[in-house]
């Protein structure tokens, strides 16, 4: 029986510490009904009452708005090379095209030369 209550009372000491960590690093805009300072002495006075109390009234929910979110480098166009968007989207046989006509001048130039040394 010493036994049972020795882990309720660790039990009850960790879950004091873990509720007056959360409320004492919490961001201001999440905490509701009291100011922090109270929060943390509440939860202190009334060690398991007051860090439920905590976690049921005083946490407001994480904002899950249109915020900023982690996108994987297979969800970025930039870094798959996709289409821009002011540029003119160029197909596989545009740039063939024009680097076939690359290939074409320069053959072209080399001709205008005169003979090669082959």
């Amino acid at each position: 029986m010493v036994r049972l209550w020795l882990v309720v009372v660790v039990a009850a000491v960790a879950f004091t510490v873990y509720a007056v960590i959360d409320c004492a690093t919490m961001p201001r805009d999440r905490i509701r009904s009291l100011r922090r300072g109270w929060w943390i002495m509440l939860v202190l006075v009334l060690p398991v009452l007051g860090g439920l109390l905590w976690f049921l009234l005083g946490r407001a929910p994480a904002n899950r708005g249109p915020g900023p979110r982690y996108r994987g480098p297979e969800d970025d166009p930039d870094f798959l090379g996709g289409p821009r968007g002011t540029e003119p989207t160029r197909t596989d046989k545009d740039q063939d095209d024009a680097t076939l006509r690359d290939l074409e001048d320069q053959f072209h130039e080399r001709d205008d030369d005169g003979p090669s040394d082959r």
